[in-house]
């Protein structure tokens, strides 16, 4: 946790999501949905950027206050990169 890469340690990082190309894939009776869509999420931490992209797929459940997230996917285009300041801490 006291390593400089640590993410809580920085936090002069920054973000932007672009997602598209959303698609209702399957309704059912009740009004719950799977949804399909495509992402890019560029990173900018510590004067280096990062790029992502890959698909979502959404479970969405239909209550009285609208839709909740019931489960999200995301497979990653380039899942198999290495990242250079990927900390796993196991308590």
């Amino acid at each position: 946790m006291l390593h400089p890469d640590a993410w809580s340690q920085r936090p002069l990082w920054g973000t932007n999501h672009v997602v598209s190309n959303v698609v209702v894939d399957k309704q059912s009776p009740g009004g719950d949905l799977v949804v399909r869509s495509r992402f890019h999420m560029m990173e900018l931490r510590r004067d280096d950027v990062r790029h992502f992209a890959g698909s979502y797929v959404h479970q969405l459940k239909k209550t009285k206050d609208g839709f909740r997230i019931k489960l999200q996917r995301v497979d990653m285009t380039n899942a198999q990169a290495a990242y250079d300041y990927v900390l796993q801490v196991w308590v």
